[in-house]
């Protein structure tokens, strides 16, 4: 956890993770005390067509997560869904045959749906930009990248569906299954007053949080609403996307420059309808921010 310069409490949190009751290396305990032992104060266990509990730890709090996958090939479109916070027991024996279907029963049963690693799933942005009342989808993936798989990076996907007017709040996990050092590497930081369920889904419902490997960040929005200014942790290079086509938006320091990049300003381009940013530092740990819609401000 750490307190921001306004007073705001964020908490480290882990959104999807694999055990024995699935494909998983390790024991639901041993899962969490890796994770608790790593800093972490939430941690969701979200094996394949299982559901977790709430509560399933002593040493940090974790609440109850599931995976569901459809039984859908991936030229029709082969998705897997997160739930997170379910206090019903989901009917997974129902709700395969489409992900809107998953998507609609992880609601139905109080949780929070968020799609996870499209660019692994090879998930369209045709496919995706329909998808209702998901609160997140994950921009990063650690159990797809070298040497586990070859695709876990999601922004492109993130940056596609966003020019089409759908922003989607970017979220980044390990998908530990191995526990062979994916474990801890990707994560959100969530903002909120209290460190219970209950609080945690309201802030993924709300898009309180941020994705990142280590870099930390705050943002604000000029008051004539012409730039936005990022503030962060010593960094090697802050990076803004959107939808507008060669505008000058890359701050960087080669390594062994003094002193890092802590502060970074893009001015908005006419015609922008969204602007998103990833900053990296000198071990090439990355954060994200979510698609920022410059139409609300």
């Amino acid at each position: 956890m750490y307190t921001d310069e306004k007073g705001c409490s964020w908490y480290k949190g882990s959104l999807h993770n694999h055990t024995t009751r699935s494909d998983g290396n390790f024991t639901p305990a041993e899962a969490a005390d890796v994770y608790a032992d790593k800093g972490f104060d939430f941690l969701v266990l979200a094996d394949h067509l299982y559901q977790s509990s709430d509560n399933e730890s002593d040493r940090l709090l974790t609440i109850s997560g599931i995976e569901i996958h459809t039984s859908t090939g991936v030229r029709e479109g082969h998705f897997h869904i997160v739930g997170v916070g379910m206090d019903k027991e989901i009917d997974v024996s129902n709700c395969r045959s489409n992900p809107q279907d998953a998507i609609d029963e992880i609601i139905r049963c109080g949780g929070a749906a968020i799609l996870a690693h499209p660019a692994w799933s090879l998930n369209s942005p045709a496919m995706i930009i329909n998808l209702e009342n998901i609160c997140a989808m994950e921009v990063y993936t650690t159990l797809s990248a070298k040497p586990y798989g070859v695709r876990p990076d999601s922004s492109m996907i993130s940056d596609l569906v966003s020019a089409q007017g759908r922003l989607i709040p970017l979220v980044a996990v390990d998908d530990a299954h191995l526990y062979e050092g994916e474990q801890g590497v990707s994560y959100i930081w969530l903002k909120t007053d209290v460190l219970d369920k209950q609080h945690i889904l309201s802030a993924l419902k709300r898009g309180d949080f941020y994705a990142s490997q280590g870099p930390r960040f705050s943002y604000e929005i000029s008051h004539d609403k012409k730039s936005i200014k990022v503030r962060c942790t010593d960094a090697r290079e802050v990076v803004f996307f959107s939808d507008a086509l060669g505008s000058d938006r890359v701050f960087g320091k080669e390594k062994g420059d003094t002193p890092s990049i802590n502060e970074a300003e893009y001015f908005f381009v006419s015609g922008e309808s969204y602007v998103r940013f990833e900053i990296t530092d000198f071990e090439g740990r990355k954060a994200w921010s979510s698609p920022i819609s410059l139409s609300d401000i």
